[in-house]
């Protein structure tokens, strides 16, 4: 009736008058036929006038549970075979594992000890998940693995300048283990990437031997999976290597840093976090080849270290240690050791709340940061709160801290006469070596509505 109402008032009307009537009327019917069609998706969404079974009516809530469960199994399960379905479940509940957070209580740093080899300063280490051996590399050119129990070593090929000699001719600046796969990697001032066979006889070459960056190569890191690692470089850039192939893939090449970079850490897929001498810390997203810059440091940024999916750590030549959130530019928490110590080692324990440390000055610090609690024992709440806080008292090693391995039962550094990238503070006293020190301490879960910053 409205809609005969309303071509009666224009009957008399112009040609465009009635051009605008017919116009509207089509509007309004199409509207009136939109919002019947989507009352009724909308009743049968709710399930108000759906038929429901008598099973799903007398189910008990832990019934409807398992039928849900169920259900997401077949979703997941189309087009899939029975062991793909586990493995994405397995999958899943690591990423939620992962998220995570503890407590670290009771720390605690047994007698030191230190093992020699290294002819001069180590730069970097790297621990098996079992604690029984590590991994070294140093300025003399040479890779080295050692037996933590026994202090026992074995080393591979290199030396300065011996460009035939199977190994490293220039300096080592950074190892990683891909335990999947068995294979060692190495990286330094000779811009290659050697691939080496971790349970091969002592004194084998390297397996290959990768080209890629313009200029020194400061980090290498791998994923958990171990089929992918990640390089970076004096040259300003990131690259992303496929370890089955044995090759640098050629568009994931990210540049952003304006300066050398320095170091690198990664702990979940796709996100290396790096530090630069452009005195900015990026933390990057390689699938969408984009990243999140950090800037607060005033002078180059010499470590970092990943806690979590969303928080991490930096140290830098200014003697600062930052605190960070992928969630805000301003650091969450900060704390400072004067302008003539340089933070030059960083790790940090995985979703944990406490990290290891060194500076210039032969001491290893342990940090502990969270929220500072009032004189009653509550806990404050806020940014503002976020302290960064000695958890035990600094432990005298003897040399410089160049690079420090957690594991759960021991923590592996290390240490030498002078920084790992250049020789500012050498100290004739120090000794070069790996320093093997036996640690302990307690987890404990946390809610993460309690902890999240």
């Amino acid at each position: 009736m409205g809609l005969i109402k309303k071509r009666k008032r224009i009957v008399g009307g112009t040609a465009k008058g009635r051009k605008t009537a017919r116009v509207e009327a089509a509007a309004e019917a199409a509207e009136g036929e939109a919002n019947v069609d989507s009352d009724d998706e909308s009743s049968v969404a709710s399930g108000g006038d759906a038929p429901q079974s008598d099973d799903e009516f007398f189910e008990t809530p832990d019934e409807k549970r398992v039928r849900l469960a169920k259900e997401l199994v077949g979703k997941l399960g189309e087009g899939k075979s029975q062991e793909e379905v586990q493995e994405q479940l397995n999958r899943d509940l690591e990423s939620e594992q992962k998220r995570t957070r503890f407590l670290i209580e009771d720390i605690e740093l047994g007698e030191q000890r230190l093992l020699k080899g290294h002819k001069m300063p180590p730069t970097c280490v790297c621990l098996t998940s079992d604690d029984r051996t590590a991994y070294s590399g140093g300025k003399d050119c040479h890779v080295m693995r050692w037996d933590i129990e026994t202090g026992s070593r074995d080393h591979f090929p290199g030396g300065r300048n011996k460009f035939d000699c199977g190994g490293h001719f220039s300096q080592v600046l950074s190892v990683a283990l891909s335990e999947p796969r068995q294979t060692l990697l190495s990286v330094g001032v000779d811009r290659v990437v050697r691939l080496w066979d971790a349970r091969g006889p002592r004194h084998s070459f390297c397996r290959d031997a990768l080209m890629g960056h313009a200029g020194d190569t400061t980090g290498v890191a791998v994923e958990e999976d171990g089929n992918t690692f990640y390089t970076c470089s004096m040259d300003k850039s990131l690259k992303m290597w496929d370890l089955r192939r044995q090759r640098v893939i050629e568009t994931q090449t990210l540049y952003g840093h304006v300066s050398g970079v320095t170091c690198m850490d990664l702990a979940f897929k796709g996100r290396p976090l790096t530090g630069g001498e452009d005195k900015t810390v990026r933390l990057w997203n390689i699938s969408k080849e984009t990243h999140l810059m950090f800037g607060k440091h005033t002078y180059s940024v010499d470590s970092v270290s990943m806690v979590d999916q969303e928080r991490f750590l930096s140290g830098g030549q200014d003697g600062n240690l930052y605190l960070w959130s992928n969630a805000t530019k301003k650091p969450l928490a900060a704390t400072s050791l004067g302008a003539s110590r340089w933070i030059t080692a960083l790790k940090a324990i995985r979703r944990g709340n406490v990290c290891f440390g060194s500076a210039t000055d032969g001491q290893l610090r342990c940090w502990r940061f969270g929220r500072s609690a009032d004189s009653e024992g509550k806990t404050a709440k806020g940014k503002e709160s976020l302290k960064i806080t000695e958890a035990i008292k600094p432990l005298p090693v003897p040399g410089v801290i160049n690079d420090i391995a957690v594991g759960r039962k021991v923590l592996v550094c290390a240490v030498g006469r002078e920084h790992r990238l250049g020789r500012w503070d050498y100290n004739r006293s120090y000794k070069n070596g790996i320093l093997v020190v036996p640690l302990s301490y307690r987890e404990v879960e946390k809610q993460q509505s309690e902890v999240r910053t």
